[in-house]
């Protein structure tokens, strides 16, 4: 090989090196970038079950406090207790099987009488109005909420109506069995 062939031969090759060094920089660069997406994505969708979670417990509880509110709930005699819970009506819509696969999404229901406690837990017909719950859905596997309401009911003995502390629980099925 002549002199001039081999300084031909040596700047070939200082730029095929050059090349590939650009190349591996490159490649490393990707791979660098990707390890870290990578470590990013997955500490991101570890948390997103517990952010489900906790959206959910959010909506249920808020649930909770706007089911008082609702028609079939709701103490119609008095125009300033919005927050009134018709023990009457709750009891009603539990003899009615028209109402039995109203809250088909709902695990648990129950409006519960914290005081007054009478003695008996669970209402039925027999026992009414001197009992403490009343279950209108009950299913297995859930996570449930409560809200604190005014029961209220039409006394007749005192013949007017009658307010007490009570509370409604709701339960959904949990997360984790979604």
């Amino acid at each position: 090989m002549s002199l001039s062939q081999n300084a031909r031969y040596f700047r070939n090759s200082k730029g095929q090196l050059k090349i590939q060094q650009m190349a591996f920089v490159l490649v490393a660069t990707m791979i660098f970038f990707a390890i870290v997406g990578l470590f990013y994505f997955s500490i991101r969708f570890s948390s997103l079950k517990e952010d489900v979670g906790d959206l959910r417990r959010d909506e249920v509880i808020e649930t909770v406090r706007k089911l008082s509110g609702s028609p079939e709930f709701s103490f119609g005699s008095w125009e300033d207790c919005a927050a009134c819970v018709d023990f009457d009506k709750v009891m009603a819509l539990k003899e009615r099987n028209s109402y039995q696969n109203f809250w088909q999404d709902v695990s648990l229901l129950q409006v519960i009488r914290v005081y007054p406690e009478y003695g008996s837990e669970e209402c039925t017909a027999g026992n009414y109005p001197n009992c403490n719950k009343i279950t209108l859905t009950e299913k297995e596997d859930y996570e449930s909420y409560e809200a604190f309401v005014s029961l209220c009911r039409y006394d007749g003995g005192i013949g007017f109506s009658r307010c007490e502390l009570g509370k409604i629980v709701m339960g959904f099925e949990s997360v984790e069995n979604g």
